[in-house]
């Protein structure tokens, strides 16, 4: 992620899903880098529910994000508690509600909603990260969003909405 999207304040949403899959009908949460991966996924969802300001919950995640986690495939380790907890710290945010959200299971919740939404995306997402500026998708030009966020500035009255699909994982080039 970028520190460039500080520069748009509450025009943007991240959404903590990128390629995973999930299974019907007993809805099974499958990431592509495994169970650190969809562990962390979950915990962006609830600080993104509990704290629905971009401006807050983008700090946090972005914390995460650049913690250069080794994430090993198809197992969670203790290791990424201690991370979410220390850029909570950073950031001032709560843990136990974090934490709560998580353990009570709605934290699932909300990842399955973001299931839903990534699987309703038109055209679907390729890679990540997919960056939309008004559901039009950016493709390989997501690294210059900035001026399509501009022109989306001027063209439509403030009217427009930055979304990224998001993936711990390595990231994946068209």
């Amino acid at each position: 992620m970028s520190p460039k999207l500080n520069l748009i304040s509450n025009q943007r949403r991240l959404v903590p899903w990128g390629n995973a899959q999930y299974v019907k009908p007993n809805k099974t949460i499958i990431c592509q880098h495994g169970e650190d991966e969809c562990y962390l996924n979950t915990i962006h969802a609830c600080a993104i529910s509990i704290w629905p300001d971009p401006r807050k919950h983008f700090n946090f995640i972005y914390c995460i994000e650049n913690q250069g986690l080794p994430i090993k495939d198809n197992q969670h380790s203790d290791g990424m508690e201690a991370v979410w907890k220390a850029c909570s710290a950073r950031s001032g945010m709560d843990q136990k509600l974090i934490k709560d959200c998580y353990d009570s299971g709605y934290g699932r919740k909300l990842l399955l909603q973001y299931a839903t939404e990534t699987d309703h995306l038109y055209p679907k997402h390729l890679y990540v990260p997919w960056v939309t500026v008004n559901n039009q998708p950016l493709y390989d030009k997501y690294e210059d969003f900035i001026t399509y966020v501009c022109n989306a500035y001027k063209d439509k009255d403030l009217e427009f909405l930055v979304t990224l699909q998001l993936d711990l994982g390595p990231r994946a080039t068209p």
